[in-house]
């Protein structure tokens, strides 16, 4: 395993979500009310990015075709046979960093 740093806390407001390219990885981090969680970025239907979609409370909604997910978890509200990998996240100051 090693720590990422990620990016700037200022840089995902409060209800918001971005995208990121790490070691090949393509994770989405959300910011939920000051609370950062990090899932996968691609949903499993068709490829579409997550850290794109329309973020409301914990759950994220596909732009691609409506797929929904807890980003708290990566839990498919949409097929409960599917779940993206959820990352841990640490604030150091004002950095973002992953541990995978």
């Amino acid at each position: 395993m090693a720590i990422h740093k990620v990016a700037k806390v200022s840089e995902i407001p409060n209800g918001t979500g971005k995208t990121f390219d790490i070691d090949g990885n393509n994770i989405a981090i959300f910011n939920l009310d000051d609370k950062l969680v990090a899932i996968d970025n691609v949903c499993k239907h068709k490829g579409g990015s997550l850290g794109d979609g329309e973020l409301d409370g914990n759950t994220v909604t596909c732009p691609l075709h409506g797929w929904q997910y807890n980003v708290t978890n990566g839990e498919c509200l949409t097929n409960p046979n599917v779940k993206l990998d959820s990352y841990d996240v640490k604030v150091d100051g004002d950095t973002i960093t992953l541990e995978f």
